[in-house]
């Protein structure tokens, strides 16, 4: 262990700024439903000058507690132990076991480039948060920090496993970079991406400042309804081919921001691997080096959306130790944009301290029974067929039969997709609608195994699998009970036999 950290240290004064944006951040995010309410009663004349002092005193409020608590922030690495205190009032102590840590990150934030400083942020294992964030640390001290939180896991190889894979690595060269994509492969990366979110944060800020009732007498609005019921409202054909129109318009403005968005967060993108430990580096705005234990991932998740597919692109996440962390904060898993099976193919056999052994994505999988479909389907149709003798054949009873009729398709599609796939000690799950989605599983990192039947399977010796994994539940539904049986037990044979910890 270097005794350069031994010692009880505080940060640079410069993370004043880091803990000053936190607040602010802090403070607009448990705020932020006061934002439209705010802005509209600003435009509408809302100009007091209490609103400038208020601001100010928020501001010097949010500088005087940052400042406070980079005074009694400390930080020390000693008995392979991280060991944090801060807090004046209510004061915390923090004490992270290296061989607990999960994950490192070394992010450069817009404000801290100009000063050629960095946040090192650490997670552990099912964290709700980031357990340490040690800001305004320069790149020499953070690489040194980095070096020393993921040493202690090499330092537990024994002299022969440290000699056997020093000559494996000598054999086959498999260190060193992984994965590069330069700006073609992230802007596709941006254009099959989910672009839901950009329409939702852009049409509710721009619907809600439209004036509908002078949008209708305006000129170039009536002469674009003219047109339309003059070409295109003349026959089926032609409206449906304008809301496909429009909708792909639609998209390509939302990718857009997406493709912006994603060579702003990744390029240049580089996954490197050295001692077991993936290393993403990447980002234009705010620079981030994040860090992975290999032998911590769980399980890995291949993804390809709709346009995915067309474009033959997938994107590849490692899944950790979920927590109970909120949503967003539990998509911080590394991933891998725009990959193709070939690139796959090339990975997987890389990555040696995987707990899977699996090589490439499987070229088919086995499906479910047809009777999880219409288990589901029966009664979803039923829902109209009641419905109508009730209220008739209304407007609403059309709208409820073409829900039903999209809902009974997605639903179809989903039951084609679903099945699996035994691969040795790995199974593979897939699933998905108009996209698809592998799951790996190593059945080493099973935690439980239980198998359900419903009276309607056991008459057909069907059954359900719950698989219990660190990173979250997996269910295959509606297998054979031979096979579900025959997974539940090279699971069990396998952790049986397993003497190390899961995590």
């Amino acid at each position: 262990m270097n005794t350069r950290f031994a010692q009880w240290a505080s940060l640079s004064p410069w993370s004043i700024i880091s803990f000053s944006f936190g607040g602010l951040k802090q403070l607009l995010t448990n705020g932020y439903a006061l934002i439209p309410l705010v802005y509209t009663g600003w435009q509408q004349g809302f100009n007091s000058p209490w609103v400038l002092l208020v601001a100010l005193g928020v501001c010097l409020l949010t500088l005087s507690y940052a400042s406070l608590q980079w005074a009694w922030y400390r930080y020390r690495l000693q008995d392979a132990k991280l060991g944090i205190r801060q807090g004046l009032i209510f004061k915390r102590a923090q004490e992270i076991p290296l061989n607990k840590i999960q994950n490192v990150r070394l992010e450069q934030p817009l404000y801290f480039r100009p000063l050629g400083l960095y946040s090192l942020v650490v997670e552990t294992a099912g964290s709700k948060r980031d357990e340490a964030v040690l800001a305004a640390v320069n790149y020499r001290q953070a690489m040194q920090l980095k070096r020393e939180l993921f040493r202690a896991h090499t330092q537990k190889q024994s002299p022969i496993e440290q000699q056997v894979k020093t000559q494996l690595n000598h054999e086959i060269p498999k260190e060193g970079l992984v994965i590069a994509k330069d700006l073609k492969a992230l802007m596709i990366f941006g254009l099959y991406q989910n672009n839901l979110i950009w329409l939702s944060l852009i049409s509710g800020s721009i619907l809600g400042q439209i004036d509908w009732e002078n949008l209708q007498h305006n000129a170039l609005v009536q002469g674009l309804l003219h047109w339309y019921q003059t070409h295109i409202a003349t026959g089926l054909g032609y409206q449906a081919l304008f809301i496909l129109v429009t909708l792909t318009l639609v998209y390509l403005l939302l990718s857009l921001i997406s493709m912006a968005s994603s060579v702003l967060k990744y390029y240049p993108y580089r996954l490197s691997l050295r001692q077991g430990t993936l290393h993403r580096t990447g980002g234009v705005l705010a620079k981030q080096q994040d860090a992975l234990r290999l032998h911590r991932v769980q399980t890995v998740r291949f993804e390809q959306p709709a346009i995915g597919r067309l474009l033959q692109r997938w994107t590849v996440h490692f899944e950790q130790v979920k927590g109970n962390e909120v949503e967003q904060l539990a998509k911080r898993h590394l991933l891998i944009p725009s990959m193709t099976q070939g690139d796959i193919a090339e990975m997987l056999p890389r990555l040696d301290d995987l707990a899977t052994k699996a090589n490439r994505l499987p070229s088919a999988f086995q499906g479910i029974h047809i009777g999880w479909f219409w288990r589901r389907a029966l009664p979803l149709a039923l829902l109209p067929l009641l419905l109508t003798p009730i209220t008739g054949f209304t407007p609403f009873t059309q709208i409820v039969y073409g829900l039903t009729l999209l809902s009974l398709i997605g639903l179809y599609l989903h039951y084609r997709q679903c099945g699996y796939h035994l691969e040795g000690d790995d199974c593979w799950i897939h699933s998905g609608i108009l996209g698809q989605s592998w799951q790996l599983v190593p059945l080493i990192k099973t935690q439980d195994v239980s198998i359900s039947q419903t009276p309607g399977q056991k008459r057909n010796a069907l059954a359900t699998l719950h698989l219990g994994l660190a990173s979250g539940p997996l269910v295959i539904p509606y297998i054979p009970l031979t096979e579900a049986r025959l997974i539940a037990e090279t699971a069990l044979s396998l952790t049986r036999q397993d003497p190390k910890n899961w995590i």
